[in-house]
């Protein structure tokens, strides 16, 4: 019979009581009373200042950027060729229209004036006329030269009516006669000859007023006046020089009235018309300047694919100078509402913008888009409701439970944003302070 082994007793019932046992003795181990001191406490809730989202009047406008120019601005040219006699203005003179600019030397002008005075004076005298009178209202038959043949004319009309009244005596022969008939119809012809050259004298006379006119008005163009109220941007000849016609001489800008001058993107041009409010905004200055669209151009620029639009600015005391650079927002909707925050609610790193949006008594980030910022407010574009409650300064945020103590109404807005502005701002000069726009975002 074949030996048999005794049954094998299984072991593993002992194994797992042994781990068993180890893990129990770890576990003790590990919640000594030490290492349940060292445990991290729960975090106290944070007192902070919440803002509401809410919706505001927020005019919608269009920006754009332009220069303010002059309304007018000439370079006045020379209208004769001479010498410079005299330069009335400088770099930055006030002129009204009609002050002299500058003055040509006048000396072989005023004798042309003279010589064309004499001329006149005897063409007037050969019809006995003065070079005051006029000589369209003359009448011609009472001119020296026909009132001459006209007393030839009666004396040989005399001698034929008399010789008329001999010839049946025989008196005097047929011959004697017919002369003295001839003689009388030449003096009708010189009569008429006489009215013609009278006619000619008249036209002559009106030759010569015309050339005294124009030595005059030589005279007169010789001195450059200022065609309309402005200030001199240039002078451009020095006395001595000798000009010739249309030769620059000054540089005149009308400073009273600037023209703000932009283009606008052809896909905002359609919302622009005359008459809209624009807002401009000039480095230096503390307000805008207020005016409204003058004048669009009913064209494309096909370079730039803009509207060129204009807008007056009033400057009656100069204190614009033309040329600036300007900034500009036209308000195309002035009714229009956005969703606002206070600026110092949004925190911004690396292009991202956040706020720490409240909910359920916690904080937490939330990213947001904005739009437009001004006057210590913000546009909320995308990422927040109406009505959303975030902690009003962005550095005072922190992930985790908060208590509200305070919250501001959509009044006090900008309130808010500038007292929090007021209070980030460095105490003294030389202390450095660190934008939030620098800083990363806690959490």
């Amino acid at each position: 019979m074949p030996h048999q082994s005794p049954p094998r007793r299984h072991s593993w019932p002992l194994a797992a009581a042994g781990s068993l046992l180890l893990a129990l003795l770890g576990c003790s181990h590990a919640e000594t009373p030490a290492d349940a001191a060292a445990a991290p406490a729960p975090l106290a809730p944070k007192p902070v200042a919440v803002i509401a989202a809410a919706r505001q009047a927020w005019p919608r406008t269009v920006s754009v950027q332009g220069a303010l120019l002059a309304d007018e601005d000439a370079v006045i040219g020379s209208q004769l060729a001479g010498r410079v006699a005299t330069v009335n203005v400088d770099l930055g003179s006030i002129v009204k229209k009609g002050d002299p600019l500058v003055t040509l030397d006048r000396s072989e002008l005023d004798l042309q004036v003279k010589l064309a005075e004499a001329q006149l004076q005897q063409a007037c005298s050969a019809i006995g006329l003065k070079a005051y009178e006029d000589e369209t209202k003359l009448d011609y038959k009472n001119a020296p030269p026909v009132q001459l043949e006209q007393a030839l004319i009666d004396e040989a009309e005399a001698a034929v009516n008399r010789a008329k009244a001999l010839v049946p005596t025989r008196a005097i022969t047929g011959g004697e006669y017919d002369t003295l008939v001839a003689q009388m119809r030449a003096a009708k012809a010189r009569y008429n000859s006489a009215l013609n050259a009278v006619s000619t004298q008249v036209a002559m006379i009106g030759v010569r007023r015309t050339e005294l006119s124009l030595a005059r008005q030589q005279v007169a163009d010789s001195q450059t006046v200022a065609p309309f109220d402005g200030v001199v941007e240039a002078r451009r000849v020095s006395p001595g020089e000798y000009v010739s016609v249309g030769q620059p001489l000054i540089s005149l800008v009308r400073a009273e009235r600037l023209r703000f001058t932009a283009g606008v993107p052809e896909s905002k041009a359609g919302e622009i018309k005359p008459g809209q409010r624009v807002e401009i905004r000039i480095a230096g200055a503390e307000e805008p300047l207020v005016t409204e669209i003058t004048r669009v151009s009913p064209i494309v620029t096909q370079t730039s694919r803009s509207v060129r639009i204009e807008a007056d600015v009033p400057n009656p005391d100069h204190a614009l100078q033309a040329g600036l650079f300007a900034q500009a927002d036209v308000i195309v909707e002035p009714e229009a509402q956005a969703l606002a925050l206070p600026s110092a609610a949004v925190t911004r790193f690396a292009g991202v913008e956040k706020v720490w949006l409240v909910a359920d008594g916690k904080a937490a980030q939330q990213s947001i888009r904005t739009g437009r910022e001004e006057q210590g407010r913000i546009e909320i574009v995308d990422g927040l409701a109406e009505g959303n409650r975030v902690i009003a300064n962005a550095d005072d945020g922190r992930s985790g439970p908060v208590t509200i103590v305070g919250e501001a109404g959509s009044d006090q807005l900008s309130a808010v944003s500038s007292k929090t502005e007021e209070a980030k701002a460095p105490s003294k000069p030389n202390e450095s302070a660190t934008s939030k726009s620098d800083s990363p975002p806690s959490g």
